[in-house]
């Protein structure tokens, strides 16, 4: 497992937002054609129209799960995409902990414990010490 400090998380978080907005536009595009294709059920209409629809909900919920695989590989964990959270693993004083970014914040403030979760968010300002990465377990960015 990769750990990240604080300043490699904020590093890689320009290219990880960039992504984000692409799995937004798709995250709209899906709910716009989940709305459509339940209107088409609810009014038993056209079967080749709920065909491509469901066809259209699969192929974006694909190409989202792609963009999510993309994230995951920098060493993260996406936690929700509505709204977008990315937990990066990091160490402070031999505990893991999680550094957390959601969608809309400028960079990583917030951290948690990885038994605490979302809920659980408190201002970096609160560590004690420097995050520092495991050396033994750090791989370049």
């Amino acid at each position: 497992m990769k750990y990240f400090t604080l300043s490699e998380a904020n590093n890689i978080l320009p290219q990880i937002k960039l992504l984000v907005d692409e799995i937004k536009e798709k995250r709209e595009k899906l709910y716009k054609v989940i709305d459509s294709y339940e209107d088409e059920i609810e009014g038993n209409n056209d079967e080749l129209e709920i065909m491509f629809l469901k066809t259209e909900i699969n192929e974006t919920n694909e190409e989202i799960n792609e963009l999510i695989e993309i994230i995951e590989s920098f060493g993260t964990y996406v936690k929700g995409i509505d709204p977008f959270l990315v937990d990066f693993p990091a160490l402070h004083n031999g505990e893991e902990i999680f550094l957390c970014w959601r969608e809309g914040e400028s960079c990583i403030e917030y951290w948690h414990r990885v038994s605490e979760g979302y809920a659980g968010r408190k201002h970096v300002s609160l560590l004690e010490e420097k995050i520092i990465p495991d050396e033994k377990n750090r791989t370049g960015i």
